[in-house]
């Protein structure tokens, strides 16, 4: 099957959309059952950041791997 340069386009955005929907849903996820969680998150996420994460969503996706890998299995050091 050969891909065209359209096809490719359409699937990114499709990937960029699905990206920023569970970053949309873990956001309200995490105000739901975190009550301390500070609640600029609101204000630092909205329509433009949506729009610049579907564009830019692989190095949003690398930052949530790295973040999720550090929390996960980062410093057991605690002295920092």
């Amino acid at each position: 099957m050969i891909w065209s340069i359209l096809n490719i386009i359409v699937i990114y955005l499709l990937l960029g959309c699905i990206f920023t929907l569970i970053v949309d849903w873990a956001t309200e996820h995490a105000k739901k059952h975190w009550k301390d969680l500070d609640q600029s998150i609101d204000d630092d996420w909205n329509d433009e950041s949506r729009m610049l994460a579907i564009l830019i969503w692989p190095i949003g996706l690398l930052f949530f791997v790295n973040g999720y890998i550090q929390s996960r299995f980062g410093n057991n050091n605690k002295n920092n």
